[in-house]
């Protein structure tokens, strides 16, 4: 799926949220993630009008007194104790440490002494890993986003009275196309500018494709007579059923003898949200008689740079062999596959004359916790009954 996102009146993390609501995505299960980590919030979603068109509105609402998370080192660990997949998790966590350096930008201050203020709320937390959350069920692998508002004005925050954009906003739209408005109003708030630095690949028209859903996600500033919302299209990518794809991806390799297992374990979020296709590790003995082994890593060509970057931070290796190569990519469409159970997402893959359906790891999952069974007992019973070619 690709997202296309309309910024008229600019971006909030609630307005984010509420276009995702809108396009019908059910936020509950982000609000019960983050209770299971601690951080207990109820995320209020509503339909709502603006200047006579329908959209949605949402408001984050912590359940009990939760002080503030000021530094990355108070946020990460809550981030961690959440069951979002390792990806989201590794997104999030990358999203605030783009925050911290772009405030360490502005305050000329370390990394490590960076107090975080107006991205330092419960509700920032749950817009963030919410936009990586979102993404990830709604099978988006492209976001792309018309140019953004500039305004103007002033907003009182823990530095005292400060010009807008304000400064941690103007760092993250660097390099990001604006246009002229007469609004004084935040418009762009430091979260939707870090959403749209961490998620949107292009700007300008809309992707090709056809078009499954649209929402709106209002904001909670009144800029009457003009309806304060952001707009959100989801479209189906252009797709030929019965043809394979070769694309040409970068395969990254280092001969790995001096991390633990637990180091070589840590390094698979960090690369896979630098953007790393596929990672394997195989053991074996190096030189010396030491135990190690060989660290694969594959990626796009247009990811190398900071993919590259990420495996010598992670592992602090002396150097890299780089090959280009060919993958073929065999056609795949997303389906909701119903089953005795309930339905359940698949992928449906075509090859020549031949078309099998596959479950989605994470659906087998929370089909597990729904019914008891196990995600191995499902995968067999399921497997019985594709090959019965009916349900029970």
């Amino acid at each position: 799926m690709h997202l296309y996102l309309q910024c008229p009146t600019g971006i909030s993390g609630d307005m984010f949220l509420a276009a995702m609501a809108d396009l019908g995505l059910d936020l509950k299960p982000l609000a019960d993630m983050l209770t299971q980590a601690g951080a207990e919030v109820r995320i209020d979603v509503h339909p709502a009008q603006c200047c006579g068109l329908q959209g949605t509105r949402v408001q984050v609402v912590p359940m009990e007194d939760v002080p503030p998370l000021r530094t990355l080192e108070q946020i990460r660990p809550l981030i961690e104790a959440t069951t979002f997949s390792p990806r989201v998790r590794a997104r999030a966590v990358q999203a605030f440490e783009r925050v911290a350096q772009v405030e360490a930008e502005v305050h000329g201050a370390a990394v490590s002494e960076v107090h975080f203020h107006e991205v330092g709320a419960l509700d920032t937390v749950v817009d963030i890993l919410g936009c990586f959350w979102v993404l990830e069920k709604l099978g988006v692998d492209r976001v792309a986003c018309s140019s953004l508002p500039w305004f103007q004005g002033s907003v009182d925050c823990a530095h005292g009275t400060l010009p807008l954009p304000a400064p941690a906003t103007v760092s993250l739209l660097q390099g990001k196309p604006v246009f002229p408005t007469s609004f004084c109003a935040e418009l762009i708030t430091p979260t939707g500018a870090l959403i749209v630095d961490q998620i949107v690949s292009d700007f300008g028209s809309a992707p090709q494709g056809t078009l499954v859903q649209s929402g709106t996600g209002w904001g909670h500033i009144d800029l009457s007579p003009t309806p304060n919302g952001l707009r959100a299209f989801l479209f189906a990518q252009p797709s030929c059923p019965e043809q394979e794809v070769v694309e040409s991806v970068m395969l990254l390799e280092s001969n790995v003898d001096h991390l633990t297992g637990e180091e070589i374990g840590s390094v698979y979020a960090p690369l896979f949200a630098a953007g790393a296709l596929d990672i394997i590790y195989l053991p074996g003995v190096m030189k010396k008689n030491r135990p190690g082994g060989l660290l694969q890593v594959l990626c796009r060509k247009q990811d190398l740079d900071q993919v590259q970057a990420c495996f010598v931070d992670q592992t602090m290796t002396l150097g890299l062999r780089r090959r280009e190569m060919e993958r073929l990519i065999l056609p795949r469409q997303n389906e909701n596959r119903e089953t005795k159970w309930g339905p359940i997402e698949s992928k449906v893959v075509s090859w020549q004359d031949h078309k099998w359906s596959r479950p989605e790891f994470e659906a087998l999952q929370e089909l597990a916790q729904k019914t008891g069974r196990s995600v191995v007992q499902l995968r067999y019973l399921l497997q019985g009954l594709e090959g019965e070619g009916q349900e029970e």
